[in-house]
């Protein structure tokens, strides 16, 4: 694997497929919710792709999601501080591979019962206010700038009847403000604007055809089905007079 030393991030790598070898190219990293026009973010990809190698076609496209925490040190270890049979591992930030490893190693000395030197450095129940202590902060107040600035930009004054195939917004219908989606075939679809979360307000992501949260990086398929939490349950449906 390669990756840029300067800005825009872009890596690269080979990846066997089918007995071939394709190039898997990345980049355009941006939090969910705040990647503005993804169609664009894939367009560069591709751009810098046909730039360096000569590309013949574009089979697979997809972005992933990295969950960090506060501190940016994974949590492994007991999922609850009540019991010690349920043990989770997250929080890697893009580094999978050697946080994965690590992970392993001390999951597997907990489920031996053996002493761990890094138990405590991956603890999930840590309490670090120096290392995490601004971060959090700073994530509560953009968390809140998105709660009451997104329902003020985003006030849904188009009519849902106006929305063109296969696009998505935050619409107007019945003087309800929905997030309305019309399919390829023309039909229409129409959910609730606020993550099952915590009530932040969604956005269309027009590249996966998804809404996604800004706040805790939740995404919903179209219709409201959970692609991605912390959310649990799926954004509620909002009836139609009529197909669309």
């Amino acid at each position: 694997m390669h990756i840029s030393a300067g800005s825009p991030t872009r890596s690269i790598r080979p990846v066997p497929v089918g007995g071939e070898e394709l190039l898997l190219v990345g980049g355009e990293g941006h939090r969910t919710g705040e990647g503005g026009d993804t169609e664009r973010r894939y367009a560069a990809l591709e751009e810098f792709a046909r730039e360096h190698w000569q590309v013949e076609s574009v089979e697979y496209r997809w972005s992933t999601q990295d969950n960090v925490t506060i501190d940016h040190v994974p949590y492994v270890g007991r999922a609850t501080p009540c019991t010690d049979r349920l043990l989770m591992a997250t929080g890697f930030a893009k580094w999978g591979m050697t946080g994965g490893t690590a992970a392993a190693l001390l999951l597997a000395d907990l489920v031996r019962g053996r002493e761990s030197a890094w138990a405590a450095l991956f603890d999930p129940f840590r309490l670090k206010p120096l290392a995490g202590g601004p971060t959090l902060v700073k994530e509560n107040a953009r968390v809140a700038g998105h709660l009451v600035g997104d329902r003020i930009a985003e006030r849904g004054g188009r009519s849902l009847d106006n929305l063109a195939l296969g696009e998505g917004a935050i619409v107007n219908h019945d003087g309800e403000k929905v997030a309305g989606h019309r399919r390829d075939d023309g039909t229409l679809v129409a959910v609730s604007t606020r993550c099952t979360h915590l009530g932040c307000q969604v956005r269309w992501n027009t590249a996966e055809r998804s809404w996604d949260c800004p706040c805790h990086g939740s995404r919903f398929t179209p219709e409201g089905e959970i692609l991605q939490g912390p959310a649990v349950r799926e954004l509620e449906r909002r009836p139609l007079d009529e197909p669309g």
